[in-house]
Formats: C-alpha cells, structure tokens, sequence
C-alpha cells in the first residue's frame, strides 16, 4: 500500500510520454513582456487564459509564456495589484504570438502597501468553484499580534476552541464536526505529524498569504478523508527579495518575534528562511467556584480570582526552503526543512478543578520536505506536483512531584509520585512520513482530468525511566505502535462554458493499523503483542455551480465520505489523552448548497453575500469522553450523528475607506441512536438530543476603517473594531438529569480593537490591541478559562526590492 498510489502515478507519466512523438516548441505560444506605463518591467502580474485553466506568472523581467491547446481565438487577463487590469482578445493564426502589454498604475489604490481593495485573484477564483469554500486575506492583519488559528476563528462556518492562553490546546470546528474530523494542511501538505511546535496556534499570521476553507466535499488535490471539511494554509511564495521582521509585547507577560527573509535571483535560485517564537507565563486570573484543601482533598464552596501560576510556554521554530523555480525542468524544485522545540507547563486537567503545580512536558521536532512542480510535462496541458516530509518529534512527559496542589499554590506531601496519578518520566518519539502526488491533464479547453495518492505512515516508540513493570498488564505501554494511511482519488472536471462547470470524483481509503494485544489464554495473564489489522473504504462524490449573472453564482456538491482514525485517536498524546486502537472509521454522506452574490451595487459601493446549508449523516462518529476521577480524554466510536446546518456571511464595502460585514453560524447536530442494547430493543434515552459539549449558534461582526495621509502623504491609519458571539450550550446529553443541575458553558461575547499604522507605504509599521475589552468570563471549554482583558503592541519592519 505504500507505493501504489505514486507507482500508479509514474506508470500514467509512462504512458503518457510514450504518446509523444514530438517534443513542445516555441511555435505553441503565447510570450511576451509586461511593463508599466514607465518602461519598468513588472514582476509577479497574473497572466490567464480565459476558460481553458491555464495561467502564469511574470518573471523578474516581465516575460510570460503559455503554451496553447489548439487554434482559436483566446481571452487573455493581465493583471497585477494596484495596477488597472486589461483583457487582450488573441487568435493562434502563426507560430507564435508575441504580446508586450503596459499595465497602467491604479491611482486610486497606488499608496496602499498592505489593504487590498481590488479583488484577490486567487481568492475570487476559489469563491467561484463549484465547493463550498471561503477564503480569509491574510494581508490586512500583518500588523496585529494574530496567530493562525485566531484569524481562522473569524471565517464563516468556523470556531476555534482553546483551552487556555498562548500555547494551549486548541480543537477547530467546522460546520459542527471538530479536532480530527476537520484537516488542516499547509500548501497543501497535512500538518499531521508535523510536531506540536509548528501548529495553528503558534505560527504567526505572517506567514501566509491566506487561509481556504472548504466546508465538507473538498477537491481530490487535499487526498482528505475530512468529513468536517479542509482548513488549508497557503504561505507567502514571492518572488522578489524581502524582509519582514517584527517583534510583539503583550499581557501576562507575553512576547513573540518573527523574521521572514526571501530572495529570488534572475537566474531563478530562491531562499527563504522563516524563524519565529512565542513566550508567554499566562499568569491571567481566573475564577474558581471550588477550592481545594490540601491536607484533607476536600473541594471547599470559597468562590475567588485565583492567578495561574504554573502555565509557562515558549517555543522556538526555523523553517527553511530553497531550490528552483521558472527553469524549463521545474517550475518550482524546493528542499527545505523545520527545525522546532518547545516547553509548556501543565497547569490543569481537561476538567479545571485537577490542578497541578509541577508536571510540563517537551518537545522538537525535525522536519525535512521536499516540492517539486512542473507544468507542460512532456506535453501541453500535463502538469505534476509531487510532495513529501518526514517529521521526528521528540516529546517527553515529566510528572513525578509527590505533592498536592490547589489553585493558590498551595501544596501538601502525597504519598506517592505523580500528579496525574502515576509517577512518569515518558519518551516517545513520533515517527511522521507524509507524501503527496498529482497529475493533472488539461485536454482542450472543457476536460480536466485528475489523479491523487496521498500517503501517510506514523510509529511511535516509548520509554520510561521512571516506570517500573509490576506486571505483565504495563508491557504494552513499550511496544511500537504504528498507523499507515493511503488515499488515492481520481476526478473528472467538465467546463461546459464560463457558466457552468461540474465535477465527479472517486476515493479509495485504506489503512493498516499495528498495536499492542493481550494474546494470552487464561483470566488474568498478560502476555501482550503486536497484531495488525487492515480496513478500506470507498468514496464519491460530485460538484457543480451555475453563474445565473457574473454576480449571482449557485453551488451544489454530494460526497459520500469516510474519516479514518489518526494517531492521537488511536494511541493517545502520553498525557492527558488516553489510546483506543478499536476505533472503526467514520461514513458519512454530505450534501452542500450555496449561493454567492457579489456586485458593485452603485459607484463605489459593494456587496458580497454567502449563504451555505449543510446536511451529514454520520455512522460510526467519533467523539471525545473526559473521564472525571482523573480528567482524561478519550476517543469513541458513537453511532449514528446527523447535523444540518446553515451559515452565512454579508459584507460590505465603501471605496477603499470602509468595510463592514459579518458572519453567522447554525448547526443541529443531533445522536440519531434510536436503541442503546447490543440487540436494538432497549430505547435510547438521548435519542434525538444535540450532541453536547459543541457550540450550535455562533458568529462575529467586524468593522474596519483605512484612513489615508494620515499625518503624513503616504502613510496610512487601520483600525478594527470586532464582537465574537457563541451561545450558551450543555456539556451533558439536554435530556439526563434536571435543568438545575446541568453543567452549562454560558453564553460569550468579547469586544476587541486593533489599531495600526503604516508608514513608507508600509515599510514601518505600529500595530496596538485591546481584547476582551468588557474583561468577560470567556470558556470555549468547560471550566475552562481564556484570557480576560489583555492588550498588546507589535512593530514591524518590511522591505520588498
């Protein structure tokens, strides 16, 4: 299984080449340069052929080519930012067409350095596939102290849920399916196995270009088996030389840095370094209903702010690329590696009460990666992309205090080690192989054809210096626990005309799962080993959308899906997340709808407006359990889960001055579990109850002004003004116990404001924050606290040449 999806691959290549009886020439282009109105050649402008799905981009001179399919007339966009677009209408009559094109500066958006007003072309086209996919520029929050996972909270459909402050567990909800059954992948690349020093709550918004989110059927490309959706992180790829270097303060002690370095020689070598850090003591006051007596471990009613006072996180990572890109045997040809560690202190259990005051674990986490892309293989229309990384984390777990803790810091002598229970000096290193390769077919200009293997292999061994074998029962915990995953999908893309386009797919998901096994005979004997057992499922799915006008665009999609277990479900973290190596994959259908209008309703005064329903129904669903004596989490095959939701979002825009919009979210996620007994006669008490512990109703409002020659031509003043909203919802099935009694995340609502200003057109740059302004009791957790009132302060410096 390890290799037939990228053997299937090569064989296709194979095949294909031996077809070709003539290599590709200079007589099937298109070529030329492009300029601005002062001779000066423009780098980095978009150059589409309209209607076949080719594109490219300008070198450091200005030169294009693109190869044609057949002879016809063509549509062709040049465009670049802050610069007025143009279509040029060409006709293949010779050999080859040369076109030089003067692209004429924007004066209306000319000084702006970091807001886009113009239309994002990457992002408009994404919009306008037949998925259910938003897109969030990353570009206007460069100046705030923003980490990924705080600007995905802000897409439609989407809510982040963390534990605590900086470097605190975080679980990603999407359309009401959260943590595993949501993907999320960098470049295209799954962050699975990437190490916990490199993940969505500790990379800077910096480092990305923008954020994709695809709300359940997603592309072939991602190879997901996510029946919540993708979340899909596309870095900054430019192609000039640049510097990005800034440094942040913030509350509780808090301060990150990160410096980003390109450059693109004329001979086409590029670097890129990329190192950032977050430090944090996370000292906020949080407040505590039950305090407990140390010496007698009895929870006392002695309501009060309490300090956290053991919650101490850094992390430090250095992500490196370099390589080839524009040269006729690669596009692009990148050897790159990620070289992370960090440290957190654990200041309490999944439930908030269980405090600890000594135990933190430790972690790094070496990743070497290789990317390679080539348009136009061998012939027009063919084009390769190949991926792959190997991740070896290192992560220890240290526990082995004989002392009892409570919320004021108070401590008493136990008995034994361990403040989790049991003394442990835990090792385990995570072994991650991930590759990933596509070849695209483009034949003429209506018919894409498109085959995908995504490969995944995972192990894990432990040791433990601080454990001591008793009996046979704690064998188990030594032996290697190993997790392979293929995926290999094929699609079929049919672009009836510039209307309508529709797309058909298919998925084979396999993978093999070796784990620890009590093979002994009698009651009460131990003798545990390794055993292996193999599942696969089939999917697929299709996607259409119609544009009734270029502004109002219509979207459906159908896929029967299926989730397969990941490493965390089936083995656990080594710390407060305990294994479950029986878990069955999920299966699920999907159905999307969608609508998008987006127009220029009178001069300089826009709308754009999306609205998504949703519909899954789920067997086999995974979910989390706490256990409540010690606070552990563990994952479980449920049963049947069906959820139909809505979600929307509305914004508007004036000129280049203001924007105003909004998102919204509701979803009926309900246990469709009609009988509980082995033998389906005894009635299910929670039939038809929301599934608890998941937030139904959410949404957030924002506001931003951009203000222009402010104090001085050239410079300008943002501010953002943003509300979040999450409705009260149970911890508890709705339907056990009395309405008293229910454990009840309370509703939230938080303000926050961020100020920036950028001077030099952006080159030096003063960003201020202030959030959860009303100093509100924030949970996205049960009993568990998130920052209260905090403010910050980043400057940041950029060059581009």
């Amino acid at each position: 299984m390890k290799f037939k999806g990228i053997a299937f691959l090569t064989i296709i290549v194979l095949l294909l080449n031996n077809q070709i009886t003539k290599a590709q020439n200079i007589s099937d282009t298109i070529k030329g340069y492009v300029y601005d109105d002062q001779g000066n050649p423009i780098e980095d402008a978009s150059v589409i052929v309209e209607g076949i799905n080719l594109s490219t981009t300008t070198q450091s001179n200005g030169y294009y080519l693109i190869l044609l399919p057949e002879e016809k007339n063509y549509k062709v966009h040049f465009s670049k930012v802050k610069y007025l677009s143009i279509y040029k209408r060409l006709h293949k009559k010779q050999h080859a067409i040369l076109e030089n094109i003067i692209l004429k500066r924007d004066k209306k958006i000319a000084d702006l350095e970091d807001v886009s007003v113009a239309a994002n072309t990457a992002i408009t086209t994404l919009r306008q596939s037949a998925y259910n996919v938003v897109a969030i520029d990353a570009k206007p929050y460069y100046n705030t102290t923003m980490d990924l996972a705080q600007l995905l909270d802000r897409a439609s459909g989407v809510k982040v849920r963390s534990s605590g402050g900086v470097g605190s567990d975080y679980n990603v909800s999407l359309n009401g399916f959260s943590g595993r059954h949501v993907k999320v992948f960098i470049d295209g690349m799954p962050m699975e196995g990437m190490g916990s020093a490199f993940q969505l709550n500790n990379i800077p918004v910096n480092i990305a270009e923008r954020i994709e989110v695809y709300k359940g059927v997603v592309p072939i490309e991602f190879g997901s088996d996510a029946i919540g959706g993708v979340i899909n992180i596309v870095t900054k790829k430019g192609k000039r030389t640049h510097l990005d270097v800034s440094a942040s303060y913030r509350s509780f002690n808090t301060y990150k840095s990160n410096i980003d370095y390109g450059i693109t020689t004329k001979k086409g070598f590029t670097f890129n370094i990329n190192a950032f850090q977050n430090y944090s003591d996370n000292n906020y006051k949080v407040w505590m209903e039950e305090i407990k007596n140390v010496n007698t471990n009895v929870y006392m009613q002695d309501p009060q702010w309490v300090k956290r006072f053991h919650d101490n996180y850094h992390n430090e990572t250095v992500v490196t690329n370099f390589g080839f890109v524009n040269k006729k045997w690669a596009d692009r040809l990148l050897v790159g590696v990620t070289l992370g560690q960090e440290k957190a202190d654990i200041q309490h259990a999944y439930i908030m009460k269980i405090v600890y005051g000594q135990r933190f674990r430790k972690g790094n986490t070496i990743m070497p990666n290789l990317i390679y892309q080539k348009n136009n293989l061998f012939t027009r229309g063919l084009n390769l992309k190949l991926a792959a990384n190997y991740s070896k984390n290192h992560n220890q777990n240290i526990d082995t205090s004989a002392r009892s803790y409570n919320w004021l810091g108070e401590w008493a002598r136990k008995a034994t080690q361990g403040e989790g229970g049991t003394s442990t000096l835990a090792k385990f290193n995570n072994h991650n192989l991930s590759s990933t390769g596509n070849l695209t077919y483009h034949l003429g200009t209506q018919h894409t054809f498109s085959i995908n293997d995504v490969y995944n292999s995972f192990n894990r061994k432990n040791d433990d210096a601080a454990s001591v074998i008793t009996d046979g029962s704690q064998s188990a915990q030594y032996l290697e626990r190993k997790n392979s995953k293929n995926i290999l999908g094929a699609s079929y893309k049919w672009d009836y005309n510039k209307r309508w386009n529709t797309s058909v797919f298919a998925k084979n998901y396999s993978m093999s799962v070796t784990s620890p096994v009590n093979v002994a005979t009698n009651v009460n004997e131990y003798n545990y080993a390794n055993q292996s057992k193999s599942q696969s499922v089939m999917g697929y799915g299709i996607a259409t959308t119609y544009f009734i006008k270029e502004y109002l665009q219509l979207k459906a999609s159908y896929e029967k899906a299926a989730r397969l277990p990941t490493d965390n479900e089936l083995f656990g973290d080594q710390v407060l997340q305990t294994e479950n190596t029986s878990l069955r994959p999920e299966r699920s259908h999907n159905i999307n709808l969608g609508i998008t209008y987006n127009k220029e309703i009178v001069k300089n005064h826009s709308i754009y407006a999306d609205l998504g329903l949703m519909y899954r129904h789920v067997y086999d669903y995974i979910r989390q359990i706490v256990e409540q004596r010690y606070g552990t989490q563990s994952s479980i095959n449920w049963g049947k889960v069906q959820n139909m939701g809505i979600n929307a979002e509305v914004r508007y825009f004036y000129k280049d001055i203001l924007a105003i919009g909004g998102t919204v979210t509701y979803q009926n996620l309900r246990n469709k579990d009609r009988e509980t007994s082995a033998n389906n006669t005894s009635p299910n008490a929670i039939y038809n109850d929301r599934l608890p512990n998941v937030p139904y109703f959410f949404g957030n409002t924002d506001v931003s002004v951009f203000l222009k020659d402010i104090w001085h031509k050239g410079n300008t003043m943002s501010i953002m003004y943003s509300t979040q909203y999450v409705h009260a919802f149970y911890l508890q099935w709705p339907s056990l116990g009395e309405a008293s009694t229910k454990f009840t995340i309370p509703e939230q609502f938080s303000h926050d404001i961020l100020l920036s200003y950028a001077m030099k057109g952006g080159k030096y740059n003063v960003g201020l924050e202030g959030r959860n302004l009303t100093n509100r009791k924030l949970y996205d957790n049960w009993s568990l606290q998130k920052p209260g009132r905090n403010f910050s302060i980043k400057l940041r410096y950029y060059l581009m040449r």
